[in-house]
């Protein structure tokens, strides 16, 4: 369901060799956590995970098979960043379940969706409220939660907390941490 292989993948950007020859795998359900300095390509590996960013050599693998040309909205993949991206004029419900309506899901298997994904991260008061009406820490909930809805194989963070106040981030994480024992997902933060 979220295995994830990466084999000798290199990045250059120009004459910059960023990543330079990662191995890592990842069996279905762990969490990961990617430690490192800043600049040193922890970000630019998220994306080339994702597809967001194509490796300048080696190969992804999600459940065993090669992504490493597949598009980004192919791969199984939710990523949160660390912008909320959040449209403001959208309600949290509709922000949830917006990638599910693009894929023409219907509209009562969105709705169970976002139930099931407000419920878990204690969004339901809020969903018919816009970005502006909520807190830092509410909205980065909403980012995770139009994840969550998803389904995907793999999860991945890239700083999701870092716009968050101290206080906020300690509370966040340890909200992620009991996300991750619910879903029983892969998770690379």
């Amino acid at each position: 369901m979220g295995s994830l292989k990466i084999e000798n993948v290199k990045k250059a950007f120009g004459p910059v060799e960023v990543l330079k020859g990662i191995d890592l795998e990842v069996t279905d359900g762990e969490f990961v956590v990617f430690v490192g300095p800043s600049g040193c390509g922890k970000s630019t590996l998220l994306r080339v995970i994702a597809g967001l960013e194509d490796s300048t050599s080696g190969r992804v693998l999600i459940d065993g098979e090669d992504v490493s040309v597949t598009p980004p909205a192919k791969r199984g993949i939710a990523m949160v960043f660390q912008t909320y991206a959040l449209y403001p004029h959208l309600t949290v419900k509709n922000n949830m379940g917006l990638g599910l309506k693009q894929a023409n899901t219907p509209a009562a298997e969105i709705d169970r969706r976002i139930g099931i994904a407000s419920s878990m991260l204690s969004l339901e008061p809020y969903l018919e409220r816009r970005p502006a009406e909520l807190s830092g820490g509410q909205r980065q909930r909403v980012a995770i939660g139009r994840a969550v809805v998803r389904e995907p194989k793999l999860f991945l963070f890239d700083e999701p907390l870092s716009n968050l106040d101290a206080a906020l981030r300690v509370n966040t994480r340890l909200e992620i941490a009991q996300l991750h024992r619910r879903l029983k997902a892969t998770m690379i933060y």
